[in-house]
């Protein structure tokens, strides 16, 4: 398969806007699930543990990144997964009648 073949759903998903709705989406459901405000949080107490002028960004990010993944809510991710998935789907579809 050639480059320009595996970038072609990227593509689409730029034309059509959808990239737009997936990312307003995810969002949208992670401050819904109260996940932005445990990240923010956090990072409040990291940094008051440190100590505000003790403290790089990239030791902020490091912790925070992998604690943000860890609470990530489930139903989030089959959401967006399910999303992306028939999103693709859409995109292969109308291809194929092309």
């Amino acid at each position: 398969m050639s480059e320009t073949t595996e970038n072609e759903p990227k593509y689409k998903l730029y034309e059509t806007s959808t990239k737009h709705h997936l990312k307003s989406l995810l969002v949208k459901k992670l401050r819904d699930s109260g996940w932005t405000n445990n990240v923010k949080k956090r990072c409040g107490e990291i940094i008051k543990a440190e100590g505000a002028d003790k403290i790089k960004i990239s030791q902020l990010e490091d912790a925070v990144l992998s604690y943000g993944r860890e609470m990530l809510p489930e139903e989030v991710k089959i959401e967006l997964l399910q999303q992306i998935s028939d999103s693709l789907d859409s995109i292969i579809s109308s291809k194929e009648k092309t």
